[in-house]
C-alpha cells in the first residue's frame, strides 16, 4: 500500500514538475513560486466495501481544509464519517480524520487532475447483536490511503472536485469477540462528490 502511495505521487509531482516548467514559460506562469491559498468544503459521496461480511453500498460524508503552496503542491485535512455497515449479526459505524498530499496538474484555468496519498486515523464502534448476547465496543487504528480527482472551476472562488478514494480497515476478531469467525479486513472504495470555496 505504502509503496503505491509512493509511486502515484512521484508521478503526480513528476507531471506537476513538468507542467509547471511548461506553464512558467507560457505567459503569466508563476511555475514553483510559493503562492498560499486557503479552501475549505465539503462532499457527499458512496463507498464500496470489499468484504464479504457486509453490505456492499453505503454513503459517506466528507469536510476538508487545503492550503497550497503553489499551483501545483498543497496538503488537504478531512474528516470522513462513513456510514454504518454490517451483516445481520455485526455492526460496524467507521470515522476518521486524514491527512495528505496533493499533487496537482493544471490543464486549462478552469480544469485539472490530482493524486494525493496520505494518512488516515480511524474510529470504529462495532454493535454484536445475536440471539446470546449484544455487545458493543470502540476501536481505532490508523491506515495508509490514496486518491486520484478532478477538479472544475465553476466561478471565481467556487470548484467542483469528482473524486476516487481507497481506505483499508482492519480489526482482530479478537478485539471484536470471539464469536466472529475471522478478523475484518476491508478495503474501502469512495466515489465523491464536493464543492470546494477558495478565499
Amino acid at each position: 500500500m505504502i509503496k503505491n502511495i509512493a509511486t502515484l505521487l512521484s508521478i503526480g509531482v513528476l507531471s506537476s514538475a513538468a507542467a509547471a516548467q511548461n506553464y512558467s514559460s507560457g505567459e503569466g506562469g508563476n511555475g514553483w513560486q510559493f503562492q498560499p491559498e486557503f479552501s475549505i468544503g465539503g462532499g457527499y459521496g458512496f463507498t464500496k466495501l470489499k468484504d464479504g461480511d457486509f453490505d456492499e453500498d453505503e454513503a459517506a460524508k466528507k469536510a476538508f481544509a487545503v492550503f497550497k503552496f503553489n499551483e501545483f503542491i498543497g496538503i488537504e485535512a478531512a474528516y470522513i464519517d462513513f456510514d454504518e455497515s454490517g451483516n445481520d449479526s455485526l455492526n460496524v459505524d467507521i470515522k476518521g480524520k486524514a491527512l495528505s498530499l496533493i499533487a496537482e496538474l493544471p490543464i486549462s484555468e478552469s480544469f485539472s487532475v490530482y493524486a494525493k496519498g496520505g494518512q488516515m486515523w480511524w474510529d470504529a464502534d462495532t454493535d454484536i447483536d445475536t440471539s446470546e448476547f449484544i455487545t458493543s465496543n470502540d476501536h481505532d487504528g490508523d491506515e495508509t490511503f490514496w486518491g486520484v480527482g478532478t477538479k472544475f472551476r465553476l466561478a471565481e472562488h467556487l470548484d467542483l472536485r469528482v473524486e476516487y478514494e481507497r481506505f483499508n480497515f482492519e480489526i482482530s476478531r479478537d478485539e471484536i469477540n470471539v464469536l466472529q469467525p475471522r478478523d475484518i479486513d476491508m478495503d474501502v472504495d469512495y466515489a465523491s462528490v464536493s464543492l470546494q470555496f477558495t478565499f
